[in-house]
Parts: structure tokens; C-alpha cells; sequence
């Protein structure tokens, strides 16, 4: 098995289907184990209803499918009070949300599927953390 931390941002592009998920989802290794830190279920809502109501981009009835398979993705999930502490480390390069997931990824020995070139190109962003990101196109 080989464990993926998946962040909120990447999960919505894989649960909505779009060209950009699509191709995350073909990032994730063929014995790809998904782990969480349990706010992600948070933001996945955040970002699915950011899409529904204030950009429009998703329908109601498109953005509750998302929301019932995000809620029925088999991932296992990591308690946030193991992370904290370790999270507060990054507190000048990183939001907490990140911190928790580049965390969850060091514990772990996982690889880390994200959208995020920001996170991933910040000065503390740990080495040891095989990042799965697609490649930047011009």
C-alpha cells in the first residue's frame, strides 16, 4: 500500500470530474491508501459550496452529489490533536489547514496529492514528502 495524504482543494477537483481532477486522479498510484486529517471534510464543504453559491460554477444538484461522495470516500482519518502541536511549527510559511496536512504526510511517510504550488514551493515545505502535483503548463 502506498499512503496518499490528499488535500481538500486536490479531492474536489477528483469528486468534481473536471479535466484538472481527472488528471490528479490518474496521480494517485494504482495501491494509493487515502488518509485525511479530519478537517478536511470541513474544507471539502467550504470549497464545493464556494463553488455553488458564490462562483456559480457548480448546480445545486451536482455540488449535493459531490458532497454525499465526498462523505462515502473510503479515506481513513487522523485525529487532529496528534498534528497540532508539530503544525504550529510551520506557523510562518503555512495556514494551520496546510500545516495539518504536510504533517499527516511527514508522520505517515505518505506522498501528498495537492493543487497547491504555493505550499509545495514554501521554504519549509519538508523534503522528505513525495509530492504528487500536476506539472505546471505555460
Amino acid at each position: 500500500m502506498t499512503r496518499v495524504v490528499i488535500d481538500a482543494a486536490a479531492a474536489a477537483e477528483i469528486l468534481t470530474g473536471s479535466l484538472k481532477g481527472r488528471a490528479l486522479a490518474r496521480l494517485l498510484p494504482q495501491d494509493a491508501e487515502g488518509w485525511v486529517p479530519e478537517h478536511f471534510y470541513a474544507e471539502g464543504l467550504s470549497v464545493v459550496r464556494r463553488q455553488t453559491v458564490i462562483q456559480g460554477v457548480l448546480s445545486e444538484v451536482k455540488a449535493t452529489d459531490i458532497v454525499r461522495r465526498l462523505a462515502e470516500w473510503h479515506l481513513h482519518r487522523a485525529s487532529l490533536d496528534s498534528l497540532v502541536i508539530p503544525a504550529w511549527a510551520y506557523r510562518h510559511n503555512m495556514t494551520a489547514g496546510d500545516a495539518l496536512y504536510v504533517v499527516l504526510a511527514q508522520r505517515l511517510s505518505a506522498a501528498f496529492l495537492t493543487t497547491d504550488d504555493k505550499l509545495v514551493d514554501t521554504p519549509t515545505f519538508p523534503a522528505s514528502i513525495r509530492v504528487l502535483r500536476l506539472p505546471d503548463v505555460q
